[in-house]
């Protein structure tokens, strides 16, 4: 198995491929088509691998699949690179695959709160709420009852540009935590000290059961 410094620096170089793939100049609109279809027949070959992992692994074998891709659906590399193709499709296949990975692991965290009888599930959380941008606060709680989540995040304030500290609810699904309505019209609401920002989650916690209540009654 690929170490993990070899393996960040492979994911990078793929997304650094896909963009100088991509970015065709001279007006060539076929060759810019050629170089999509052919990414994703060669992405299409990778539909076996199942993590992320095995993708890095497959990597040493990248020319000959992009050779049999090509060999498969008839298209030519022409001066198309080799190494870019490549990289390109396994990054369309590494970003197909971490959407997955992130699924099946909301889906387990609410299963597991499920279990232990919990009302509410972290689904996400980095950061440090107090630090600003210097280690920028985000994350996202469901309440799983329904399906109600707090997503909160730093952003900077479009006029002065200093941190602000925002809560906004969204409907998400009750088994997988995929989005389901990103305005419910609950709450979207900013802070600009990290005091008031804790305070309002917890109020706003409560609106949500509330709410989860009332809908519960009628």
């Amino acid at each position: 198995m690929t170490d993990e410094m070899t393996a960040r620096a492979l994911r990078s170089s793929w997304r650094a491929s896909e963009q100088s793939l991509y970015s065709i100049g001279g007006g060539d609109v076929e060759r810019y088509q050629r170089a999509i279809r052919l990414v994703r027949a060669v992405a299409d070959d990778l539909l076996d691998i199942k993590s992320t992992d095995a993708l890095v692994d497959r990597w040493p074998e990248a020319g000959g699949i992009v050779a049999a891709a090509a060999e498969r659906t008839g298209l030519t590399l022409g001066s198309l690179p080799v190494d870019q193709v490549a990289g390109a499709a396994f990054a369309l296949r590494q970003v197909a695959l971490q959407a997955e990975e992130t699924r099946r692991a909301r889906s387990e965290l609410i299963a597991a709160a499920r279990a232990e009888g919990a009302d509410w599930v972290v689904l996400h959380e980095t950061g440090d709420p107090l630090a600003g941008f210097a280690d920028p606060y985000g994350s996202t709680r469901m309440h799983l009852e329904s399906g109600l989540a707090i997503v909160a995040a730093v952003q900077p304030d479009l006029t002065t540009g200093a941190a602000v500290h925002t809560l906004t609810v969204v409907r998400l699904d009750l088994r997988t935590g995929d989005l389901v309505d990103d305005d419910p019209g609950v709450a979207d609401l900013a802070y600009s000290d990290s005091a008031s920002f804790r305070s309002g989650q917890a109020a706003l916690r409560e609106v949500v059961e509330e709410l989860a209540a009332t809908d519960r009654i009628g």
